[in-house]
């Protein structure tokens, strides 16, 4: 049994939206699990012991909205070696949106069902930089049947890709699929608004609520009227998503927080980079919008986080990892404000709109990063390492 204390934490975050902060300074980590928290644990015998030194702890954050295909190769920016750059910065979890980005891609259920099995069963293989990648989005085809989906989730497949990306696109065609994936314990995916990209298909807020997804991706890129904001949040039952490659429209992610908190449903709002994409991917994504909703939006710091941890976990349907409490996973982020800014604690820094420096990056209780990386900035105070 192999156990760690992280210990002299300055403020745990939880994950969870409706209890963001916890009242301990002390985690205790047993064979890759939280075993507990609380206010100055002891260690165990021959434990791995780290020293927080008064700075902030928070879950492994999670990117809602992530276009992977293979490995660390990204066909659409003929990218490679980009995963590992989003692990040190404290991205434990990538979430496909759909393997839509490969060559010559599948246009039927067989294809993309092949597709989905493929990158579904490479990622349970391999964790490129150990991250964990949730992959296996199919993409819903006017030809899917139920055998289909009762294949995929049998594999362990938690989700679809965003409808949009194949034919099943409209409320006829897509709703009884979405029934059927929901049959088998499988989330949908929903793209809204425009294009956007070659190869979607507009996704109009009509249609959107018609399909009542369990999230509606990337709404804040249109220029969404208060009224159709309203319709999302009173028509649907959906998790909400801001992503960081459609935040140009500023006054709509302010105005979808608001509508949240006015309807006490800041639990429906999650955090994604829709990366690879057309505009490439970027490591610091999720941190930049934790800092958008908390900076510009007014959302507490802890709770910005939420949404891109406990909330994203929820509405995939992840179960070990995105809060930190007894049972799940030990993915956790060690920050704190970055030198030379004004704020002194991780939070400080993330009410003020700047990105934390990050100090350590655990995954299943190993510690995956140490140290300011090439993405990140150093932060004024470092986790230490204090017995080994």
């Amino acid at each position: 049994m192999s156990s760690t204390l992280i210990k002299n934490i300055g403020a745990l975050y939880s994950g969870d939206i409706a209890h963001p902060v916890l009242d301990a300074d002390s985690i205790l980590i047993t064979d890759g699990k939280i075993a507990g928290t609380g206010k100055n644990l002891a260690a165990p015998a021959e434990a791995d012991v780290i020293d927080a030194g008064g700075t902030t702890v928070l879950p492994g954050l999670l990117d809602s909205h992530c276009h992977v295909v293979l490995g660390e190769w990204t066909p659409r920016q003929t990218a490679l070696g980009w995963i590992g750059n989003y692990v040190k910065v404290g991205v434990t979890g990538l979430v496909s949106a759909g393997e839509t980005h490969i060559p010559g891609k599948p246009r039927d259920a067989a294809g993309q069902k092949a597709m989905a099995t493929l990158s579904f069963k490479t990622y349970g293989n391999v964790r490129p930089a150990g991250m964990k990648v949730y992959a296996g989005a199919f993409i819903l085809h006017e030809d899917t049947t139920e055998a289909d989906f009762k294949e995929l989730a049998e594999l362990g497949i938690t989700h679809t890709g965003e409808i949009g990306l194949g034919s099943a696109n409209r409320v006829h065609n897509a709703k009884p699929l979405i029934g059927l994936a929901h049959k088998y314990g499988i989330k949908v995916l929903c793209h809204s608004g425009s294009t956007y990209l070659f190869g979607s298909a507009v996704m109009d807020p009509d249609t959107v609520i018609g399909l009542n997804p369990d999230v509606v991706c990337h709404i804040t890129y249109a220029d969404l009227t208060p009224e159709v904001i309203e319709r999302f949040f009173a028509g649907t039952d959906s998790h909400i998503e801001f992503c960081r490659t459609q935040i140009p429209n500023i006054k709509n992610t302010v105005e979808v927080v608001e509508k949240a908190r006015e309807r006490g449903e800041l639990h429906r709002l999650i955090l994604g980079n829709d990366a690879p994409s057309g505009l490439g991917v970027f490591p610091l994504g999720i941190w930049e919008m934790i800092c958008l909703v908390s900076g510009t939006a007014k959302m507490e710091p802890a709770q910005a986080v939420a949404c891109a941890t406990g909330n994203t976990a929820s509405a995939i349907g992840l179960e070990d990892v995105g809060t930190i409490e007894p049972g799940k996973c030990a993915d956790l982020v060690i920050c704190d404000a970055p030198v030379g800014a004004p704020q002194d604690t991780a939070g400080d820094s993330i009410a003020a709109g700047t990105i934390p420096g990050v100090s350590t990056v655990i995954i299943d209780g190993k510690i995956m990063h140490r140290g300011a990386s090439v993405n990140t900035a150093p932060p004024k105070r470092e986790a230490v390492c204090v017995k080994a």
